[in-house]
């Protein structure tokens, strides 16, 4: 059985309609991160993966992962809208170094350390297996000076090309660390679709 959990980047945002006397209400709660916890874990319950939509932002429960491209636990695959999706282990463990594959190999400028580049991407954390940050959901290309971004990233994009996509999986030490950042928690491993539009 499949089910489809909307969720929303970096709060797992759901409708909650509330029902009291067998009347209806329009009141919208928004989850504790518990709550958004606990339902992850029931979802994760009912298959061996997950696959998140980083346009939409559905998470479903998968008996397998696509054909697409693989690090470890995680499969990334280019839909044909030109958007990913990120495909999960539910029982994925924490990565212990940098993970780095390209799904489209571009045939542009090559990314160098330092460079300022435009990128489309997607972001999810590997435990949470939430969308965190998504330039596909929100409809804009982001321009990032390499030099200013997470260690996963300054090690991950130099050597890619314009034109190509490249999937990463960054454990927490390149991310985040133990201090975590808003919607993403302590210790999370970060996986990132990214999108080399342009350089400078």
């Amino acid at each position: 059985m499949k089910k489809t959990l909307m969720l929303t980047a970096g709060a797992a945002a759901l409708m909650l309609i509330s029902t009291a006397c067998g009347q209806q209400t329009d009141e919208r709660v928004e989850p504790t991160q518990a709550e958004a916890s606990a339902l992850q874990s029931q979802i994760a319950a009912e298959a061996p993966f997950v696959t998140i939509d980083c346009v939409s932002l559905q998470v479903m429960p998968v008996d397998a992962p696509p054909q697409g491209t693989t690090i470890g636990p995680v499969t990334a695959i280019m839909q044909p809208t030109g958007a990913p999706s990120i495909t999960v282990a539910t029982d994925a463990t924490p990565a212990t170094e940098l993970g780095i594959a390209d799904i489209t190999v571009g045939s542009g400028a090559e990314a160098q350390a330092g460079d300022t580049v435009t990128v489309q991407y997607c972001g999810v954390g590997q435990g949470i297996k939430t969308v965190f940050d998504s330039s596909w959901a929100t409809g804009s290309p982001a321009t990032f000076s390499l030099e200013g971004l997470i260690p996963g990233w300054q090690e991950g994009l130099p050597g890619m090309k314009v034109g190509g996509q490249r999937l990463l999986v960054i454990p927490s030490d390149l991310g985040y660390g133990d201090q975590g950042t808003q919607g993403i928690p302590p210790g999370e491993t970060l996986v990132f679709v990214v999108q080399l539009d342009s350089i400078g």
